[in-house]
């Protein structure tokens, strides 16, 4: 388990000599020292994630084009001061344009770190993860979740949302998560979700967006294909083989820890 340093809190971790992967307390904790969270928007449901084009229905408003949380400016310091002693950044950005901030903000400060969600992407932008070293922190069960606000908010758009399969093939390294208690936290309904781009009887919400198995599984092991000598691993036993099994029944895989 990893506990994320928040911005008010920054300093005070910095002048203990905390680093991302640290253990926190004892010898063998089963808690490190995680990320710095960063914010540069809201949400999808809200209508305050940080789009280019405005909601429909708000057109000329204040807050059409949602809210800016973090200036970039601030973003920036913010990541070299974390990255200069050794705190990773995972930056919160949920709409296109905030994609593109926390982009460049990782350009700017050229640190490893995280997006968190990265539901909306611009074209422009898919490469870029895979050139800054920058992971992408998806959360599959909000595609199923959110699949009619997002085609009534980003109407339009929603070929660019949740684009896993277009990460992936841009070079990418996805991790899954769950963004509990926002969705469930059992593992196999976002491995799910992210092959099956369903959760209902309605067909797949953009299927050119879908996950193989073994990629989906690749994702909810934080990006390792592989066990080498060494690596922390979790065995488990499960009732149905996942690489043979339809969504359907992989959704209801139950893992018994051995």
């Amino acid at each position: 388990m990893s506990a994320a340093v928040y911005p008010s809190r920054l300093d005070a971790a910095i002048k203990r000599g905390l680093r991302t992967g640290d253990e926190v307390g004892a010898d063998g904790s089963l808690v490190q020292v995680g990320p710095l969270k960063l914010f540069t928007d809201g949400s999808l449901n809200t209508r305050t994630a940080l789009c280019r084009d405005p909601y429909p229905g708000l057109e000329g408003t204040d807050g059409a084009h949602g809210i800016e949380e973090t200036a970039p400016d601030e973003l920036v310091r913010l990541m070299r001061h974390a990255a200069a002693h050794g705190i990773e950044p995972a930056v919160h950005a949920i709409g296109d344009r905030a994609n593109t901030v926390a982009l460049d903000a990782f350009e700017a400060v050229r640190c490893r770190g995280r997006i968190e969600h990265a539901q909306l992407l611009s074209p422009q932008d898919l490469p870029r993860f895979a050139e800054l070293g920058v992971t992408a922190g998806v959360q599959p069960r909000h595609a199923t979740d959110d699949r009619d606000v997002a085609d009534r908010h980003w109407a339009g758009r929603t070929e660019r949302a949740f684009a896993y399969g277009d990460l992936l093939a841009a070079g990418a390294r996805l991790e899954f998560g769950s963004d509990a208690p926002v969705s469930p936290l059992d593992p196999w309904l976002a491995i799910a979700s992210a092959v099956s781009r369903t959760d209902d009887e309605r067909p797949a919400w953009h299927p050119e967006q879908r996950l193989s198995v073994p990629d989906a599984l690749v994702a909810a092991a934080r990006g390792r294909r592989l066990i080498r000598v060494g690596d922390p691993a979790d065995l488990v036993v499960v009732d149905v083989d996942p690489l043979d099994a339809d969504p359907t029944p992989c959704a209801r895989c139950r893992c018994t820890p051995r």
